[in-house]
């Protein structure tokens, strides 16, 4: 097929956004005209070597398929890390039920997630209720205040500089690494949990969802021990 010319005065200026739309809204136009393609992509190189268009879909289709196995992999690897996180909370579930005095639970929860997930350094705060009174000191120094807020987000949340002034958490100025604040509790709040992490961990394999079951799991062991009015 030979590639027609108009007449200038039959020419008409089209932007990139033109022919764009044009083919979105003639989806089989290249297909349909492949011949035509092929003379206007045409590129004469070392002594008649030609590139077609059709060498050039190829080529592209081949990107393409290494980017799609590229991310088959990628999903591959993240079923594979999330059948391990699973087996690590089903193993952290099962050994909470053993638990019976709260400080042995607390110090297990601490021991557990540090040593099970690498990239996590925990704190627990815990407001003195009834049902807590043989609490570790350690476990209640945090303000109430800042437990409810974070529980009336329902969900993790990053610490910023509004937050360590807010509630005087002078020890988390200086801290290198990202900080979450995953509240705890079913129907009230009672506590809460400091998280540290490396942030591209999280992002990379968007581990705020992790985040949200530790605190779960950790808010049903804990409910056992609330005596309820």
């Amino acid at each position: 097929m030979a590639l027609r010319k108009k007449n200038n005065s039959e020419v008409k200026d089209f932007s990139n956004e033109d022919v764009l739309d044009f083919l979105v809204e003639n989806p089989n136009f290249i297909n349909e005209n492949v011949d035509l393609f092929n003379e206007m992509f045409s590129l004469n190189k070392n002594k008649g070597n030609l590139i077609s268009f059709e060498d050039i879909r190829i080529k592209s289709l081949i990107k393409e398929n290494t980017l799609l196995k590229e991310r088959i992999q990628e999903i591959i690897n993240n079923a594979k890390s999330n059948e391990i996180i699973q087996s690590k909370l089903q193993k952290f579930s099962n050994e909470l039920i053993s638990k019976k005095d709260i400080n042995e639970l607390l110090n297990f929860i601490t021991i557990f997630i540090n040593k099970e997930f690498l990239s996590f350094e925990i704190e627990i705060g815990l407001l003195n209720m009834k049902g807590f009174e043989k609490l570790d000191k350690k476990f209640t120094r945090f303000s109430s205040d800042l437990i409810n807020d974070i529980f009336l987000k329902k969900q993790p949340v990053l610490l910023n500089k509004k937050i360590i002034g807010k509630y005087s958490l002078v020890q988390y100025e200086k801290e290198s690494r990202s900080v979450v604040l995953c509240p705890l509790g079913t129907d009230f709040p009672f506590g809460i949990i400091f998280i540290n992490y490396n942030s591209s961990m999280i992002e990379k394999n968007h581990q705020f969802d992790l985040l949200s079951s530790l605190a779960q799991t950790v808010s049903f062991s804990l409910n056992q021990f609330i005596i309820k009015k």
